[in-house]
């Protein structure tokens, strides 16, 4: 991943530091629209996975340092349209 330009400085929104060696920033950024859940957005780098072999585990960097954004959905209907796997834990 990276390395990814960032402008700014430690008063810019979405701000990270430290020029080529990020060390601080917002990796987590959400826009909720309490009138409609399923019109929320967010980020979070570098991805949703924490195994280096899953094809999530750093899909959301380029998208994170776009300064940009997936949605967040909330409604049965739409989580279940995008849903690729469930895990089910049983006693």
């Amino acid at each position: 991943m990276g390395p990814a330009p960032r402008g700014g400085y430690a008063e810019t929104v979405n701000s990270t530091g430290n020029q080529m060696n990020q060390e601080y920033g917002a990796s987590f950024r959400i826009l909720v629209d309490t009138q409609d859940w399923d019109k929320t957005l967010g980020i979070n780098n570098p991805g949703q996975s924490g195994d280096p072999a899953s094809p999530h585990y750093r899909d959301l960097f380029p998208i994170w340092a776009k300064d940009d954004y997936f949605p967040v959905y909330f409604s049965s209907e739409k989580v279940q349209s995008v849903t690729e796997e469930r895990t089910v834990l049983e006693p």
